[in-house]
């Protein structure tokens, strides 16, 4: 559990608990009640990403190299129909995750994200696997980043000047400075780069759908399915559509986002169910539309979807080529390194505040999570950029190469695992709702058919497990082998091993659900309960004023 705002450094002996136990008085017009601010401890972050942001970074998470570059694989080793129905369910599980998160945070909108929710709703022992299972994914991300801005570079090939260390440098030291400043000018700058990204992406679709249309002359008239007759819709079978879910769980990212920036946001109730709510249509038109589209444009043995590295292998990029429209390709490789570059960024902040909430919830050593008065985690930051960045500098080296791969073979299935405790989450959060005589439908944001979808978007998920363990055991055109099974399924048994040897060693045991604490979420129902009595009264002050005007100037007109 986090530390009692009570016990903060400098809070004077005879007030120890009084921010939690002093009643709130009435609201005064015009002022701004914060009971969350004196109430729940906050562990030294500050408040400070506004809702456009945060808005804006829910939208543009996703979209960077699993998207522009990744879809290719999941094209060439599945198909266009193969893909097609991987990136759709895994769109329907991302919006049934989008929504536990949001219900979960909306009603607990504080620091420590889901790795919180999992170990005060499910187990510390499960919290403490997710939350390293989480950190090391992200951390992981930060060299794949880097690697995919130096291959993007290398379509055009007068980059190729400067050294492999060079670039790493200058990608690294971009992504540090981003996080470096206060969280307000962080979420800046991620507002600009979603804008770019979202509009790159609209851009494709349009593209893309005049293209299968036969509105592009070098296609010689309309696509449409014709790529799904010739080659073929599907390709290895069950096999590929197995390959295929890896990269489409990749592509996505999650809602996990959201719960780790909760502890950072302004009016959070508010912000998280403004994000949460556009997520169906962002899942529709960014991925589902785009996958069916490229999919149209673009066949599975494609020479260079086959045979090319970097976005000279991106299935976009390659549609832009057979179109003969040089000049789109190169400005979309140019939308598609800036995403990468934010991915990064992305990847550094999440990876120093998973580190630190498993410090801040004192999972790991509390000393790992140290923040500087700017409420930055510095202690974090730094060591997730030097693991991440130290691995970057391995592909500078033939022979490091494979040990670069091994450590990224250790992500895998990560992404899918930390899904599934998301809706194991979900589902422990509804039944200590009800144990406690809380009813849905009070709650600031209320999950669609929650438990039970959340019960099938975890039966979803166990499917896409199995597929990646048949995967594993039987990969496509080569035999099954001990490394070929570790190189994709590692994750899995690492994560069971830090479960079950944390458990083993505190005597961690399963939170009972009526033994789960709400109270912060109650200060913030106080807090919304004095900002609506507030808001009422503000606007009976408003009508009794206009009427005064309306009786004035009737009175002047009358009696002049």
């Amino acid at each position: 559990m986090s530390t009692p705002s009570s016990e903060r450094k400098g809070m004077p002996n005879d007030e120890k608990g009084a921010d939690v136990e002093r009643q709130p008085s009435a609201p005064q017009a015009g002022t701004v009640t914060t009971v969350v601010g004196s109430g729940v401890d906050d562990v030294g972050y500050h408040r400070r990403l506004s809702k456009r942001q945060v808005m804006m970074m829910t939208f543009g998470a996703g979209i960077g190299t699993g998207l522009w570059v990744g879809t290719g694989n999941a094209l060439k080793y599945a198909g266009p129909a193969g893909t097609a129905v991987d990136y759709t369910v895994t769109a329907f599980v991302v919006w049934l995750q989008y929504t536990a998160i949001g219900e979960m945070t909306a009603y607990r909108p504080v620091h420590g994200g889901f790795i919180r929710q999992d170990a005060e709703y499910v187990d510390r022992a499960f919290g403490f696997a997710i939350g390293i299972n989480f950190w090391f994914e992200w951390v992981m991300i930060i060299p794949s980043e880097i690697t995919a801005a130096i291959s993007i570079l290398q379509f055009w090939p007068a980059t190729q000047s400067i050294p492999t260390a060079g670039y790493i440098t200058i990608f690294l030291v971009t992504m540090v400075a981003a996080n470096v400043f206060n969280v307000r000018v962080y979420g800046h700058i991620e507002y600009v780069f979603s804008w770019l990204k979202i509009i790159a992406v609209f851009a494709m679709i349009f593209f893309l759908f005049i293209m299968a249309s036969g509105g592009v002359a070098a296609t010689g008239g309309p696509l449409v399915f014709h790529y799904w007759k010739h080659p073929g819709a599907f390709n290895n079978g069950m096999k590929g559509v197995a390959k295929a879910f890896t990269q489409a769980g990749f592509s996505f990212g999650g809602g996990e986002h959201i719960a780790v920036i909760a502890g950072e946001m302004k009016e959070p109730r508010k912000t998280v169910k403004k994000a949460v709510y556009p997520i169906l249509w962002r899942m529709a038109s960014f991925f589902i539309l785009n996958i069916w589209l490229v999919g149209m444009c673009v066949p599975y043995d494609d020479e260079n979807l086959v045979n090319a590295s970097g976005t000279l292998g991106s299935p976009f990029v390659i549609a832009t080529i057979r179109a003969k429209q040089t000049w789109l390709a190169h400005t979309l490789n140019g939308f598609i390194f800036l995403s990468v570059i934010s991915c990064g960024i992305t990847s550094v902040y999440v990876a120093s505040r998973s580190l630190t909430a498993l410090s801040d919830l004192k999972l790991i050593h509390p000393y790992f999570g140290a923040k500087d008065k700017a409420g930055r985690p510095w202690l974090a930051l730094s060591i997730s950029v030097l693991i991440g960045g130290g691995l970057c500098y391995l592909n500078c080296n033939q022979t490091a190469i494979q040990v670069y791969n091994w450590f990224s073979s250790l992500v895998g299935i990560s992404g899918f695992i930390n899904w599934a405790g998301i809706f194991i989450c979900q589902i422990r959060f509804r039944a200590a709702l009800k144990a406690q005589g809380i009813r849905p439908d009070t709650l600031p944001f209320k999950a669609p058919l929650a438990p039970w979808a959340h019960w099938f978007g975890l039966v979803i998920i166990g499917f896409i497990l199995a597929c990646e363990f048949y995967i594993s055991v039987s990969p496509i055109g080569e035999p099954g082998s001990a490394t070929t099974f570790l190189a994709n399924y590692l994750a899995m048994p690492l994560f069971l091993f830090d479960f079950v040897a944390y458990k083993l060693w505190y005597r961690t045991k399963f939170v009972k659900p009526a033994e789960v604490d709400f109270s912060e979420a109650k200060m913030f129902d106080e807090e919304d309960r004095l900002n609506e009595e507030l808001a009422s009264q503000t606007c009976v002050a408003a009508e009794r004023n206009r009427g005064m005007v309306v009786w004035e100037k009737a009175k002047d007109l009358v009696l002049g």
